[in-house]
């Protein structure tokens, strides 16, 4: 085996797994060929050489051939075409298992002493012009298992438009050998003429090299009579004893090989690239669709927590009331309408103190109602509306149908590249919105909180609980003077002192209140903030999700041209 190529097993495995990319579904057939053919190429060092005749119809493809043998293998005839299907001839001793699958007809014979290149494996094959394709089918699977192709030619088919392209598929992974043939019927400018035009049609067509091409005039019939009439028989018969050495057809095969490997890893790099191609476009695509979505979405998010701002600034207040102590803190708790219920109670308790006890429980249960009612229509204003949101539905298919339209140009399920649906895209959109919301009312309602406190533990709670302090200690220096003294201190006073106290909380939760504006509104840029950083986190994972798409595959093709 020669260690410079890949092994025939491992290249097999990595092709199973590259042709996995869709790009390469259409050449599923010939890669599988280009395969066998790379691994024929390297298992046959020993074997006896493999000829190919092809040719157009009456190029007199089984007279050369029974001119090279000396004998009289193949069956000549004017009703043309005189082969319909492809015949092996080999030596008797020859086993032919790597052959078995030409389907052909096998012929054994005796290299005899008049065989000018006896001994070799020829395949006489059908007409390549012939009308039925089958026989262009039967010459193609011959020529799979060849190492060398006879191109036999008459004057009218040199540039042959069906046999041109017949060779142009062994053309990078097969010996060509030119023959122009029927040379005692051409004079020598004919001949001359004629072999330039098929060297050219190998420089332009196959890629050869002018100075490679071995071309040919020669007179397979006069050579049956032992007769050379344009001296040329000579040195074809030179030529191919020349392949025929076991160094030069080892040579052959390998670079039979290297030529279908060549072919093999141009297609993959080919479907590689355009994989690759593909991807970064629909990556591309999906990150701008997404990007024009995001900015509609994130302005409906910021309108919709707008909304929710009465909620928000109740969960503020009831989060800065549990880092106060005292009756301001009670009253941070409620909102407006129950500070203002505790109020009126304060007052009417003057005058009637069942009143106002009945006046304050009101207040606070409605208070308790009313925040249960906005905190869930809060939620729905922010969270729920997906359903029969069709502007957001609007831009998740917006955001996608740049994507998927490359997908489908390309004749690929857009689930193969990793693109999402719309449903999908929904759902991680609804979710995204939802999580943006938990956070905003917990997390960053904290945080927020958190950042208000470090200056408000300073100003704002003493300010508003010195005023109180300075009551209780009023009342307290009172009622141990009217202890100590007399007379004692009437309901009145008391009641007195509770309003006053009720009104100084009331007032002291106002003003915390009033400091707690700016903070509400640092809770909605925390929450608009992180919808946004969710939303980039969505686009990030669905572009990765499409540059992960086809990996095994791509990575078995990478793996693959690193090994020609």
């Amino acid at each position: 085996m020669d260690t410079s190529l890949p092994d025939p097993e491992h290249l097999e495995r990595l092709l199973s797994a590259a042709s996995t990319l869709p790009a390469l579904a259409p050449h599923a057939a010939r890669l599988e060929r280009l395969r066998q053919d790379y691994a024929r190429g390297l298992e046959r060092r020993d074997a006896p050489l493999t000829v190919a005749l092809v040719g157009a119809t009456g190029a007199g493809k089984s007279t050369l051939l029974n001119a090279l043998a000396g004998q009289a293998l193949a069956r000549e005839g004017e009703d043309r075409p005189t082969s319909t299907a492809a015949t092996v001839f080999a030596p008797e001793s020859l086993a032919l298992e790597d052959l078995a699958g030409v389907g052909a007809r096998v012929v054994r014979y005796t290299p005899g002493p008049r065989g000018l290149w006896s001994g070799q494996v020829f395949i006489d094959t059908p007409d390549l012009n012939s009308v039925a394709t089958v026989h262009r089918e039967v010459a193609r699977a011959a020529l799979e298992r060849a190492d060398v192709a006879l191109v036999v030619m008459h004057r009218g088919s040199v540039a042959e438009a069906t046999q041109a392209e017949f060779l142009a598929e062994f053309a990078r992974r097969r010996a060509l050998v030119f023959l122009v043939n029927f040379a005692d019927e051409l004079s020598a400018e004919s001949r001359e003429a004629l072999k330039s035009q098929a060297r050219r049609l190998a420089v332009e067509r196959y890629g050869m090299e002018a100075e490679s091409v071995p071309v040919f005039a020669i007179s397979g019939r006069a050579a049956q009579r032992g007769e050379d009439p344009s001296g040329e028989f000579g040195a074809l018969l030179f030529h191919l004893q020349s392949l025929a050495t076991r160094a030069v057809a080892e040579r052959v095969r390998r670079t039979n090989a290297e030529g279908a490997l060549a072919e093999l890893t141009a297609r993959v790099e080919g479907a590689l690239k355009e994989t690759e191609d593909t991807l970064a476009k629909a990556s591309a695509a999906l990150r701008e669709g997404l990007g024009r979505t995001a900015t509609g979405l994130k302005e409906d998010f910021g309108a919709r927590l707008l909304l929710a701002q009465g909620h928000l600034a109740t969960e503020v207040r009831g989060q800065a009331a549990g880092r106060f102590w005292g009756p301001a803190a009670w009253g941070m708790r409620l909102s407006s309408v129950g500070v203002g219920g505790l109020g009126a109670a304060t007052l009417v308790a003057r005058r009637n103190l069942p009143v106002g006890l009945a006046v304050a429980a009101t207040s606070t249960v409605l208070d308790a109602v009313r925040e249960r009612t906005r905190a869930r229509a809060a939620e729905t204003a922010v969270v729920e509306p997906f359903e029969d949101d069709f502007a957001v539905e609007a831009a998740a298919r917006a955001a996608l149908t740049q994507a998927r339209a490359l997908a489908h140009a390309g004749g690929l399920p857009p689930e193969t590249l990793g693109l999402p649906d719309v449903e999908t895209l929904l759902a991680e959109l609804k979710s995204a919105r939802a999580s943006a919301w938990r956070y905003t009312v917990t997390t960053a309602v904290a945080e927020a909180v958190a950042g208000w406190w470090r200056t408000a533990r300073w100003l704002v709670l003493p300010l508003i609980n010195l005023p109180l302090l300075a009551l209780l200690a009023h009342v307290g220096y009172r009622v141990v003077r009217a202890y100590i003294e007399g007379p004692l201190l009437g309901v009145d006073y008391f009641l007195n002192a509770g309003a006053l106290l009720a009104l100084l909380a009331g007032a002291g939760a106002l003003l915390s209140s009033a400091s707690l504006a700016g903070t509400t509104r640092a809770v909605r840029r925390a929450g608009l903030e992180r919808f946004t950083t969710l939303l980039e986190a969505l686009g990030v994972r669905l572009g990765e999700a499409v540059q992960d798409s086809l990996r095994p595959g791509r990575e078995a093709a990478r793996a693959l041209l690193q090994r020609r």
